[in-house]
């Protein structure tokens, strides 16, 4: 998935780079329904879905957990769909060395999410903080290599930012 407003340059890259790889890539900046079902639709065809799981989306629902020793705020898309679409969920982690080079690594994180009825949103904090947790030591090991442009943790206007839970 790739939000193709927000990204244009990387969307023109990927463009000119592999036509056949773009047009499959899932237009991040639909409405959520639509993104729901693009990317059910994807995995029942035997693609691979990426989605970030360490940044909201504007006005995209959030979970607090801790972080670094402060309450955080994370998105729930990604671990809500993969319950939904009953898919594992791996961990993909990229970490820059220096000019075009990047370690690539991917760990199994859950074979199948499921989330009760009943307690779906103390499971589902409980998996945002399993992920929050595994990000952190990642982070702890080499902390130039994870960042975001917004301050991660301010308590911002709920209005203009994701929202909150």
């Amino acid at each position: 998935m790739l939000d193709t407003r927000k990204t244009p340059a990387m969307t023109d890259l990927l463009h000119s780079l592999d036509p056949d790889l773009a047009r499959r890539v899932i237009d991040a900046s639909r409405p959520g329904p639509e993104l729901v079902f693009a990317m059910d639709r994807a995995l029942r065809q035997g693609a691979l879905v990426a989605v970030l799981g360490d940044r909201a989306r504007l006005h995209e629902h959030t979970v607090a957990v801790d972080f670094l020793g402060a309450p955080a705020h994370f998105p729930t898309a990604p671990f809500l769909v993969a319950a939904l679409v009953k898919v594992p969920v791996i961990l993909c982690l990229g970490l820059y060395r220096g000019g075009a080079r990047y370690d690539l690594s991917f760990e199994p994180f859950a074979d199948t999410l499921t989330l009760t009825r009943e307690r779906r949103e103390d499971e589902l904090r409980e998996v945002v903080q399993r992920y929050a947790r595994r990000l952190e030591e990642v982070v702890r090991e080499d902390p130039y290599n994870w960042f975001n442009f917004y301050d991660f943790w301010a308590d911002a206007d709920p209005a203009a930012t994701p929202s909150r839970t």
